[in-house]
């Protein structure tokens, strides 16, 4: 029921080109430009230096959101490394068995926090390099309401699909292995490679994609990405560097953001996996591409249910549905639905609630989540490491039963559903202000 060794895994595997079957605006490779480098088209966020810190996740990830952010709308935000490496729940709950906050992470990690509270700015928490208290006074100032994941730890795309990739989504996070030779000591100029390894546990550092070279050679090959690192500017080529594709991970956890919003007081996001997507499950019976999930939702009087969000752990073709309440049995009185929604990538994803659905409380609604798997079998992410709920998310067993995914059978999880909300404090005037919100 839990997830399948990688080894098991890629027997299921369908062909990559099947895999990635909607990069969108896909350009033959004989079409690619045999150069392209993301500074040449403006970016120019300066490279930093993580010091002692394992945090090039961090560096890598936040800087990810900033291209995101800049190449969709020419904003430049500088958000804070120190509060996505000091406020994480894995962090926060000491998940790494060690009181040392620089143990590194990767990209999902880091996308939990920023879907749930969102990121602060580095003026506020600027990188010291070292452990230190999570600062809460520094509050949240964008929040992710979606990203991609392109290719999981254990997987490499083919080069021309990362290419495609870095054309139509910007500079993308992925992770390495820092122990190749020559990597520490890299002086620039010419293409790191002499690399065979292929354990994604060994894939530990988080650097950010900029562009590729087809025409830079090395012993025994040619072409290699352009990839920012966070040593600083004096490593590498003012602290960027050269490496051949497919070598030591280049190419693995993928990442990158695609929809976001500025936080403010009225938004409220509901949910129960503290810790996100932390494992995923299969129901059984003879579809292990498919299954259902689902969680109950308390909205109060003076709040506006605006979108549900979920987590995939494969593209997947998904069915949303909002009930007036759950009854013990069967969700009742459907509200609003989303039908046959197409998500090209695992990840994170988000679905709006038109206004005219008008979605109030005080009530306990029902958000259900079904799921098609494209190819990975087990598609219902879960989180095995918060705190459980009781009674509050639910899976539709293999005989169409609801049952609670926390219970005595054996589950021990909570569903990664979250519904996003509009919730008016309580130091405005709900009376008048209410009535405003829903006209509008």
């Amino acid at each position: 029921m839990h997830d399948m060794k990688h080894g098991v895994l890629s027997f299921f595997l369908l062909a990559i080109l099947f895999i990635f079957p909607n990069v969108k605006n896909q350009t033959a490779p004989s079409d690619l430009p045999t150069k392209y480098d993301w500074r040449e088209q403006g970016y120019d966020f300066p490279v930093l230096d993580q010091g002692g810190c394992q945090a090039g996740y961090a560096f890598a990830a936040v800087g990810a959101v900033q291209a995101a952010i800049w190449k969709n709308e020419g904003v430049k935000v500088d958000f804070s490394e120190n509060h996505a490496i000091e406020c994480n729940w894995h962090v926060q709950n000491d998940y790494f068995g060690s009181p040392k906050h620089c143990d590194g992470g990767n990209f999902r990690i880091l996308a939990n926090l920023f879907t749930q509270e969102g990121l602060a700015l580095e003026s506020c928490d600027p990188y010291i390099g070292v452990s230190n208290q999570c600062n809460r006074m520094c509050k949240a100032q964008y929040r992710i309401k979606e990203w991609y994941e392109f290719s999981p730890a254990y997987q490499i795309p083919a080069p021309e699909i990362i290419k495609n990739l870095i054309l139509d989504y910007g500079p993308l996070y992925t992770q390495m292995d820092p122990a190749i030779s020559g990597f520490s000591t890299y002086s620039g100029n010419h293409v790191l490679y002499n690399y065979s390894g292929s354990d994604p546990d060994k894939y530990t550092h988080g650097v950010l994609i900029v562009g590729w070279n087809d025409r830079l050679n090395y012993p025994g090959g040619k072409g290699a990405w352009i990839v920012k690192n966070s040593y600083g500017t004096d490593w590498g080529m003012g602290g960027y560097f050269y490496i051949a594709y497919g070598t030591a991970g280049i190419g693995s956890s993928l990442n990158t953001v695609t929809n976001w919003e500025e936080v403010d007081i009225f938004t409220k996001v509901h949910f129960y996996d503290e810790a996100g997507r932390t494992s995923q499950i299969g129901i059984g019976g003879v579809d292990f591409l498919q299954g259902s999930t689902m969680a109950l939702f308390q909205i109060s009087t003076y709040e506006i249910a605006q979108g549900v969000e979920f987590w995939t752990t494969d593209a997947a073709l998904v069915n949303v549905q909002i009930y007036e309440y759950f009854d013990g049995s069967q969700p009742k009185n459907l509200l609003f639905e989303a039908m046959d929604v197409s998500f090209p990538f695992a990840g994170y994803h988000h679905i709006p609630i038109p206004k005219q659905v008008n979605i109030t409380g005080p009530k306990e609604i029902a958000v259900v989540v079904s799921i098609q798997n494209v190819s990975q079998f087990f598609p219902i992410a879960v989180d095995h490491l918060g705190i459980k709920s009781t009674g509050k998310t639910w899976f539709l067993n293999s005989e169409s039963n609801w049952q609670p995914l926390s219970s005595s059978t054996g589950f021990n999880y909570d569903a990664t559903i979250r519904l996003r909300s509009l919730k008016i404090p309580d130091e405005f005037d709900r009376r008048n202000f209410l009535p405003l919100i829903v006209k509008n």
